[in-house]
């Protein structure tokens, strides 16, 4: 039975006005003040009627009977929170609605286990939390780089791919991390070019396998340069075909052909074409040589097929000379002779070559490094295995050197390549 009242009497002896139960009649919060006298057994609403009578509860704003099933769903008004809600009884199962379904005084329990304060509903004015496993991801959380929606805005990662390569500034997946994200040319996966850049983001800066071809014909490579004390060496475009001349047939001369790049020397392979005068009565030979600095060597000349001057503490290394004089105690000129220049009196080594390369014809010459020992070729026939040298791999330069002693032969160099196959192919 629904009872509407209006305000009564005076009570007796209290002065005081009664206000009575009536539908939409309360104050703005709710309450009923402590001055007002009330029924014993009067109920004290929340939905915003005034003190209701015995047996009765409000509901919706007005007074009920406790007895009331107004929603149909079997549950008596004493018992239900909700009478107008068929859906709201003690007993159902709580969904994420921003209700109390079960009518256990908590709304949508249950559905914020990660407790950052966002169920997984839009509920009091607040988004739906989009991942109610982890307490930093929920609505208005900052995004950070970590392959989450942190802010639960259907974006991942927002902001961390500047440069828009598809690559971020996290690794996102099989998808690595970009290592400039303010340059759409720079990712993981782009095509390494000799730019001084880590254009691929692998850690190595223009790691070019391909091999360094260096032509001595006009115009020359400007990366070459010619060393020597005086300087007689020189780039001398004979017939087209480009030739670098080490020695003049004159004795007491040297000189060196350096290509201007830092390296690490760990592994390469490097062959060439060389041209030694016919001159029985020739010497001293050439060198190919690679040696510590971060400038080119000033050096190139000297005993020892031009090695000999390389010499200084910041130009230790190692060369591989064609020796075309024998003196006392060695080998039938010509032979290899593997030097370290920091002391190219005594040889780590000396090999029979079993050919002349002292006759005016063009040779090849390769020389080759790989795990620490040293290999040589001549005219494609292998004449030094794997020698082990000494050391870790020195960074610095390479070139080559030669000189004529006390006799004379005139030394010429061509056709140079220079391959780093773990990379370092570039001179920017």
């Amino acid at each position: 039975m629904k009872r509407v009242l209006s305000y009564g009497l005076v009570a007796a002896g209290l002065g005081v006005l009664i206000p009575s139960c009536a539908q939409g009649n309360s104050n703005s919060s709710g309450d009923v003040s402590s001055d007002v006298t009330r029924d014993a057994d009067a109920a004290v609403p929340s939905g915003g009627c005034a003190p209701c009578g015995s047996g009765e509860k409000c509901s919706a704003g007005a007074c009920e009977a406790v007895t009331t099933d107004a929603d149909g769903d079997g549950v008596p008004l004493s018992l239900d929170c909700d009478d107008h809600d068929k859906a709201v009884h003690p007993g159902v199962t709580e969904v994420c609605n921003g209700k109390d379904d079960n009518c256990d005084g908590k709304i949508d329990e249950g559905f914020d286990a990660d407790g950052d304060g966002y169920p997984t509903c839009a509920v009091l004015g607040k988004p739906a939390d989009c991942d109610d496993k982890d307490a930093a991801v929920h609505p208005g959380a900052s995004e950070v780089c970590n392959g989450k929606d942190d802010n639960c805005d259907s974006k991942i990662d927002e902001s961390f791919d500047k440069d828009n390569d598809g690559f971020y500034a996290c690794a996102h997946g099989t998808i690595g991390v970009d290592c400039n994200d303010n340059d759409p040319m720079i990712h993981p996966g782009a095509t390494e070019t000799c730019n001084a850049k880590d254009d691929d983001c692998n850690g190595k800066i223009d790691e070019l396998p391909a091999a360094l071809v260096g032509s001595l014909t006009a115009p020359v490579n400007p990366h070459w340069r010619v060393t020597g004390a005086p300087t007689l060496a020189a780039i001398t475009d004979v017939g087209g075909v480009g030739w670098a001349q080490l020695t003049q047939d004159v004795s007491g001369q040297s000189g060196g052909l350096w290509w201007n790049g830092v390296y690490t020397f760990d592994t390469f392979d490097m062959t060439s074409t060389i041209w030694i005068q016919n001159k029985p009565s020739g010497a001293d030979g050439l060198a190919f040589a690679w040696v510590t600095g971060t400038a080119v060597p000033g050096a190139g000349f000297g005993s020892y097929y031009g090695a000999g001057g390389l010499t200084s503490a910041a130009q230790l290394g190692y060369a591989v000379g064609i020796d075309t004089f024998a003196n006392a105690g060695d080998l039938p000129a010509p032979f290899l002779v593997v030097i370290d220049t920091s002391k190219p009196a005594v040889p780590i080594g000396t090999y029979p070559i079993g050919v002349n390369v002292r006759d005016g014809l063009n040779h090849t010459f390769r020389v080759a490094l790989a795990s620490g020992q040293v290999s040589v070729w001549i005219d494609g026939v292998n004449k030094l295995s794997n020698l082990a040298l000494a050391g870790t791999p020195i960074v610095g330069h390479w070139g080559f050197t030669a000189g004529t002693g006390g006799s004379s032969e005139a030394h010429w160099v061509k056709d140079i390549t220079m391959s780093f196959p773990n990379g370092q192919g570039c001179v920017p």
